[in-house]
């Protein structure tokens, strides 16, 4: 089957009037663009799986760390979806997809892209950023709690030529030639930005994820993350009580009866405190907001690279 292309994946409707909800959110990204003007490669990319059908491209579900966590992650929502499927040749193409993407035995099917009826799906990747200024890491938006809470971004909408404001349209200019620095990564990885640029010219923003982190002089450790500031502050509290004393009991060196006692009481300064820049018994720990791009193609979202596989396995 021939599946249409992606209508205006390589332009930006700026139009000069939004919906009043936009147009705050727009001026909010204008002033975090002027304080925070730099962007810097957050962690690594998310995968996920995107499905087309007619004329639309919709995200499935994002959230895996590797291209085959995404294909595992395909194959369940394929078998969900076989259960609800009316045509039984298209159920039945979708549960032999699944098989061999998530096999009973033997090694996963590594393909990224499948035609089963009326619908193609794609395992995509979305890269994603921090922005920052005069060494200070962009802190959620007010306007944040009006996006999408839903980390996984199930059955967004890929919609390229959604109108937006001349600051989003700026941001996502700046994001064209985004790549990694020379000397942070192989030469390989490097290689492969440039073709990406080239060959998904697009830029579409996607609701944010945030992460909490640590600061120590100049630099900074992520701890935890979650799909909204609270759920990311709650995440560090339970990484005190929960996360760290299973570490060190996975090492072989199970914490003090002190130790723990420091960490419960970690956990509890960091569920007193407010804002998101607060210090809690000496340690310094900052919220900060991870934004999240896709590229685009004519031919739909961008797939995995070469090398994510290996980077990420």
């Amino acid at each position: 089957m021939t599946f249409a292309l992606m209508r205006g994946y390589d332009h930006i409707n700026v139009v000069a009037r939004l919906d009043p909800v936009a147009a705050v959110r727009d001026r909010e990204l204008g002033d975090r663009i002027l304080r925070y003007p730099k962007i810097f490669p957050a962690c690594s990319p998310d995968f996920g799986h995107a499905m087309q059908y007619g004329n639309e491209w919709r995200i499935g579900s994002l959230g895996a760390d590797e291209p085959s966590a995404a294909r595992y992650g395909l194959a369940i929502d394929l078998r969900t979806a076989a259960d609800d499927e009316p045509d039984p040749a298209t159920a039945e193409a979708m549960l032999a997809a699944a098989g061999r993407l998530d096999p009973e035995e033997g090694e996963q099917l590594a393909k990224d892209e499948w035609e089963i009826g009326d619908r193609r799906y794609r395992i995509v990747r979305v890269e994603k950023f921090i922005q920052f200024g005069d060494r200070v890491l962009e802190p959620p938006r007010s306007t944040d709690a009006d996006l999408a809470a839903d980390g996984l971004l199930r059955d967004h909408l890929i919609d390229p030529a959604e109108p937006c404001g001349q600051w989003e349209a700026q941001l996502r200019l700046n994001l064209v030639g985004f790549m990694p620095a020379a000397g942070t990564v192989p030469d390989i990885v490097r290689t492969e930005a440039r073709h990406a640029i080239r060959a998904q010219p697009g830029v579409v923003l996607l609701p944010p994820t945030f992460i909490s982190v640590e600061l120590n002089g100049d630099s900074w450790a992520t701890l935890a993350g979650g799909d909204d500031p609270s759920e990311a502050r709650d995440r560090l509290a339970r990484h005190f009580t929960g996360r760290l004393p299973r570490l060190r009991e996975f090492e072989g060196d199970p914490p003090s009866a002190e130790e723990l006692a420091e960490w419960e009481a970690m956990a509890a300064g960091i569920r007193a405190t407010r804002g998101h820049s607060f210090s809690v018994r000496g340690r310094e720990f900052r919220t900060v907001r991870v934004s999240r791009m896709l590229r685009l193609g004519r031919d739909g979202p961008e797939a995995p690279r070469p090398s994510d596989q290996e980077r990420y396995g």
